[in-house]
């Protein structure tokens, strides 16, 4: 009987068998999990035009994307205010309603849900912009408004200043703001920009995530001037407003003293030739120079009022929330400056468009 003879594969069909196994896990070796792209949560986007006809409904028209301006508006104060894990997810839908009004815009959770979000938006100041600026103004006014559908403001209880100075500091961050922004000297919550540049200089200092700790501080708690404190490690608000207005030099130059030279000099000391006398030589006293300057302009406070409340569950419901006021820089803060007034009369919302995405 003849011997069977077994032939060994050769060495490629080897190794292509040996590439085409599975590699088994190296042992200890932590298990890779997979990947899930995290999303923000985006509530209901609706849109409602009052007047058709009206020259701001143009103007809107012929510059803006609405869809694109809603979602825009929504992820950028998400990712300026919050992380993932902290942003809140029960907002409902939020409303952008143009219409005439006096003003420019408010915001306002629905009267019969809290969680549903009004922005109202003044059809007559979009038709009073220039063309160059009209794009960037909605934008910027949207932001500024948005704001309020998501920030937390202590129970009812934040500054005012605060409330709209947080919604300024969005708009600032993404570069949307109106080109007569500056810094001044007022109050720390005065509001509005001044706030908003004050905040910036708290972030490049302790942090750029300073405001979204500050925001999430009035979330279960009721404001008080300790959060500045927990902010910034003990330093209290007003060392660290005066530490900014230092910085950018914006404390007002003091009025010359009466019978002061109306001159400012400079500091000198006049020594006397020795006479021949044994006396000692006179000296003459240094006067100090003084800087003749204006004072920084005291700012007009025209009302802004908002009615939304932003408490963690458990606080205070829609039915405890209350007005904000706060005084602005600027004396014509109607025209030209996007700050918030509530018209006289809400028009009940009759027709919406969706344009959640």
């Amino acid at each position: 009987m003849a011997a069977t003879t077994t032939r060994q594969p050769s060495l490629l069909v080897q190794v292509s068998a040996a590439l085409s196994r599975p590699a088994s896990p190296t042992a200890g070796a932590p298990t890779r999990k997979p990947h899930h792209p995290k999303h923000w949560h985006i509530p209901r986007l609706l849109f409602m035009v009052k007047d058709v006809s009206h020259e701001g409904a143009t103007k809107y028209f012929n510059t803006t994307n609405t869809q694109k301006l809603l979602h825009d508006a929504v992820i950028s104060v998400l990712e300026t205010l919050y992380t993932h894990e902290t942003a809140p997810t029960t907002q409902r839908s939020i409303t952008l309603i143009l219409q005439s009004m006096d003003g420019i815009a408010n915001t306002t959770g629905n009267e019969l849900d809290n969680d549903c979000k009004e922005i109202y938006f003044s059809l007559d100041y979009i038709g009073q912009l220039s063309d160059d600026r009209t794009q960037n103004e909605i934008l910027g006014v949207v932001r500024h408004e948005m704001v309020h559908c998501w920030q937390y403001d202590a129970c009812g209880t934040a500054p005012g200043g605060l409330i709209e100075g947080i919604s300024d500091f969005v708009r600032m961050k993404a570069r949307l703001g109106p080109p007569h922004w500056t810094r001044r000297g007022d109050r720390w919550d005065a509001g509005y920009e001044t706030t908003a540049y004050f905040l910036d200089y708290l972030c490049s200092r302790f942090g750029n995530d300073t405001v979204k700790r500050v925001n999430l501080s009035m979330k279960h708690s009721k404001y008080t001037p300790e959060l500045w404190m927990t902010i910034s490690g003990g330093i209290p608000v007003e060392k660290l407003w005066d530490d900014y207005k230092t910085a950018f030099n914006l404390h007002p130059t003091p009025k010359p003293e009466p019978g002061d030279d109306e001159e400012a000099k400079e500091d000198y000391v006049v020594i006397a030739k020795e006479e021949a006398t044994t006396s000692p030589p006179r000296k003459t006293e240094a006067k100090n120079p003084q800087s003749v300057g204006e004072p920084l302009p005291v700012p007009l406070t025209p009302t802004s009022t908002h009615a939304f409340s932003m408490c963690s569950p458990g606080s205070p419901g829609p039915g405890d929330a209350r007005p904000f006021a706060a005084g602005t820089p600027a004396a014509q803060a109607m025209l030209d400056r996007s700050r918030d007034t509530t018209s006289e009369e809400k028009p009940d919302a009759t027709r919406l468009i969706d344009i959640t995405p």
